[in-house]
């Protein structure tokens, strides 16, 4: 009996602070509808590699992310928040690089600063974060299987949104907040992991398990109840933003949740996962949803979705860290550091030129006066793709497209040819920004 007595005191005290912290919050809210959302991350604590042979190989590996200088782009987005003060700092999935134990805590030490002003990190995790078998430690030309974080430990590093939410689910890691008396956030676990540390690497796909539908469902129907508009986080995609790559990248139960979103009315849907950025309403038609994904802040210009909420109508705009700006300010040396944006960029087009190579390669071109140019076409049209600058006029797509390095791209890669012609016709929306108005 004591024990009993015990465990419901427990319980009520959990829900008791859940409740102060939430009240907190909302008080904080009052003359602040504004917030920060950024996604794949993808840190890998310093501490964890030497940058010695092995860790090389990783980041020739890293498809365009920046893992040298993470601590400084995290740094200057604290700084930026800081002094913007944003309601909370919203983070959908792949904190870390693969699931290491260590990067999920130095990452949690890096917003630390942000508790001091009342600014809460709302974070739920991605494929690569939870029991991911890759996480190691790389030093010299050897790597080690290390500690790997567990879904206590995500609770535990990033324990605002557990700590503030007017629900969670048993069956998953996801949650909802009571943000006003206008909107609800609804945290969505949309990952496939293993329930105890694992050797495998990370699942690609992503699913709403049966129970967290369940749950789902129930907070829908209680924000319905209480009049509220629901918004919705999680890491996989609602929709194909890209009809060439979406295996593993759209929910393999899209159809289910799609349906449950729009009987409760869920006007907006923030992801991340495919690393570009790319706004997009229900291609189908079938719903009035619109799905935002914020680029990956791991790569080129280090963006993140600023996300302003009132009465009749909810605005998105991508917006950019400044990573130089910060190092300027901060005394940096590294040259890295101080011209970061030219870096940033440089890092993403050559991955774009190596793919274009490896392409070509397999088809046995070796010319380097066909390759270089098909190069550059391709790396250069998919920086826009990624980072939502994809807009690009009937006379430029018809330029690009009568070039000869267009032409011998179409000759000896169909496949590349294909993904250059929907980066350069993605017109479903803008990418920068958009308004919605819920209640309409």
């Amino acid at each position: 009996m004591k024990k009993i007595l015990l465990f419901l005191l427990l319980g009520t005290s959990f829900f008791l602070v859940g409740c102060q912290e939430n009240e907190k919050f909302a008080k904080s809210l009052s003359n602040n509808d504004t917030f920060w959302i950024a996604t794949d991350i993808h840190f890998i604590a310093p501490s964890l590699h030497d940058d010695g042979k092995e860790f090389q190989f990783i980041k020739k590996t890293a498809a365009g992310k920046d893992l040298d200088y993470q601590v400084a782009s995290l740094s200057a987005f604290v700084a930026k928040a800081k002094k913007e003060r944003p309601a909370a700092i919203i983070l959908t999935g792949d904190l870390t690089l693969n699931g290491e134990r260590q990067s999920a805590k130095e990452m949690a030490q890096i917003f630390s600063p942000l508790k001091t002003i009342d600014i809460p990190v709302l974070a739920i995790p991605g494929n690569h974060d939870i029991y991911d078998g890759w996480a190691r430690k790389y030093q010299e030309d050897k790597k080690e299987r290390i500690d790997q974080v567990s879904p206590a430990d995500f609770k535990q590093f990033f324990p605002d949104g557990y700590k503030m939410a007017f629900d969670t689910d048993s069956a998953s890691l996801s949650y909802a907040v009571n943000i006003n008396k206008t909107y609800d956030f609804i945290f969505l676990d949309t990952n496939e992991y293993p329930i105890q540390n694992s050797r495998a690497q990370p699942h690609t796909g992503g699913q709403v398990k049966e129970a967290t539908l369940a749950w789902l469902e129930d907070t829908l129907k209680t924000t319905k109840n209480n009049h509220k508009i629901p918004i919705v986080f999680m890491h996989h995609n609602l929709f194909k933003h890209n009809p060439l790559i979406y295996k593993g990248y759209v929910l393999s139960n899209d159809k289910i949740v799609k349906k449950l979103f729009a009987k409760y009315h869920v006007p907006i849907v923030f992801s991340g996962h495919i690393h570009a950025q790319d706004i997009m309403k229900d291609p189908t038609g079938q719903t009035a949803i619109i799905e935002v994904v914020t680029s990956s802040f791991a790569i080129a210009d280090h963006s993140y979705g600023e996300l302003q909420l009132q009465d009749n109508q909810i605005i998105y705009k991508r917006k950019q860290v400044n990573v130089q700006t910060w190092a300027k300010e901060n005394k940096k040396t590294d040259q890295n550091l101080r011209h970061h944006n030219t870096y940033l960029k440089n890092l993403f087009i050559k991955d774009g030129e190596r793919l274009a190579y490896q392409q070509l390669l397999e088809q046995n071109v070796r010319d380097e006066e066909i390759l270089a140019p098909v190069a550059k076409l391709v790396a250069k049209v998919n920086y826009n793709y990624f980072t939502g600058n994809d807009n690009y006029s009937s006379n430029q797509i018809a330029a690009i497209k009568e070039s000869e390095a267009y032409d011998n791209l179409k000759k000896y890669s169909p496949f590349l040819q294909q993904y250059l012609d929907y980066s350069l016709q993605d017109d479903n929306l803008s990418d920068q920004k958009i308004v919605v108005h819920p209640l309409k």
